[in-house]
């Protein structure tokens, strides 16, 4: 049994894995044949065909190992005549080639919103709330009630859990609190007072993180942008600490972990599977965008010093610093694999 549920935790790792990376190739898959770009092949998966069929001058092919996918399009890597064919990648004007190559990190992007939209809407996301007033405190004098939904803090409009930051209530003397319940929205001013022990202030409130609220459909499509946003934001601070705070690479995931988190997820039901989908796929489309050698990024950068060199670089010296930019990501990529095995053995 339980080398079976390995297996299908692979197995539904790679699957959404795949997903997602072929989310990113059908944007530049769907732009650049909008752009005119000549497409060679779209691939599903990696290494030996298993099956392929051409349909208007396109391969479509499944290959053996399910790690994704990718866009063949042709004149990418090399100059070709632009006489002899116009349609090839580096003979079109740099605002296509633009496009083509930051759809890819934007469809990824979007997915993640349209998911994110999916569970506010149909398992909604955890609100800070009231659970009990101590009456001898400044919360219950105020008319603090257990129940409330906290939504306002010092002017700061609280949706989710996550953005609720308790100490600005122990760092003040004063706060301005809003909640909703039944009869509406209140707000109150409140002088909070220091607890002798700690030299914190308090107010006399006890509130939990473990309240869900469900968002109407349209307050989804608005608040999915920020929890996107509060996410991109954590992304960001954890690669900071990795990169710049000494913490290193010891709380990132590679491929292996990924691929367990996923996996895992798939037990506890398609909610958690929706959430993690969502993580993943803005995670794909950041770090793709970023000004990197070898990830879209790094194209774009290329193109902007194109445009405004009024030509391209060398094609081989953007290629040995691509190569390079690859050769860094693979050797990261050990690294966090190692790092994932070790914690899975550990």
């Amino acid at each position: 049994m339980e080398i079976l549920d390995t297996i299908l935790t692979i197995i539904s790792g790679l699957l959404m894995l795949t997903l997602l990376v072929l989310v990113h190739e059908g944007g530049h898959f769907y732009v650049g044949k909008s752009c005119g770009i000549r497409i060679d092949e779209f691939s599903v998966g990696f290494g030996p065909k298993i099956w392929s069929k051409k349909k208007q001058d396109i391969c479509y092919s499944v290959r053996a190992l399910p790690l994704g996918g990718f866009v063949q399009f042709y004149g990418e890597e090399e100059e070709v005549d632009a006489t002899y064919e116009p349609r090839a990648f580096n003979n079109r004007p740099i605002w296509q080639r633009a496009l083509t190559i930051a759809a890819g990190p934007v469809m990824n992007i979007l997915f993640a919103l349209i998911l994110t939209v999916a569970v506010l809407v149909g398992y909604g996301d955890y609100v800070p709330q009231v659970v009990s007033v101590d009456e001898s405190m400044p919360a219950y004098a105020a008319g603090l009630q257990a129940g409330d939904r906290i939504v306002m803090l010092n002017g700061k409009k609280i949706d989710f859990s996550m953005e609720f930051d308790a100490s600005q209530i122990s760092k003040n003397q004063h706060i301005s609190i809003g909640i909703e319940r039944e009869d509406g929205y209140h707000e109150f001013e409140i002088d909070t007072v220091i607890n002798e022990q700690t030299g914190k202030y308090m107010i006399g409130m006890n509130y939990t993180e473990a309240v869900r609220q469900k968002f109407g459909f349209f307050e989804a499509i608005g608040l999915s942008v920020k929890w996107l946003w509060l996410i991109i934001k954590e992304m960001f601070s954890a690669l900071g600490a990795a990169l710049f705070a000494g913490k290193g690479i010891s709380e990132l995931s590679g491929p292996v972990g990924t691929i367990a988190i996923v996996g895992e997820s798939v037990r506890y039901g398609f909610e958690t599977i929706l959430r993690i989908a969502a993580l993943l796929s803005i995670n794909l489309g950041i770090m793709n965008i970023l000004p990197f050698p070898a990830l879209d990024g790094g194209r774009l950068l290329f193109l902007g010093i194109e445009k405004l060199r009024g030509k391209p670089i060398d094609r081989k010296v953007e290629s040995y610093i691509n190569l390079g930019g690859l050769a860094l990501l693979f050797v990261l990529m050990i690294v966090l694999t190692y790092q994932d095995i070790a914690r899975l053995i550990s």
